[in-house]
């Protein structure tokens, strides 16, 4: 889904980065920010939002088991 995300750390305040995101579940979010490997996530819309942007490549496969494990 889009996505708006903000420029963090105080490096460019008010500035917003247009971008797309993962959209699940709600509940999603709390069980990703507990987990092994712990996901950021936040909830938008009563959407949890996963964004992207900062993941590396190599990660994907975590992000995806731990998405994984929150539908168990």
């Amino acid at each position: 889904v889009e996505s708006d995300g903000a420029v963090g750390g105080g490096g460019a305040p008010g500035v917003v980065l247009t971008g797309w995101a993962v959209a699940l579940p709600a509940a999603y979010a709390e069980k990703l920010r507990r987990g092994t490997p712990c996901v950021v996530a936040r909830i938008d819309r009563d959407r949890c939002l996963v964004d992207l942007r900062c993941v590396p490549e190599q990660d994907d496969d975590r992000v995806r088991d731990a998405v994984l494990a929150c539908m168990s």
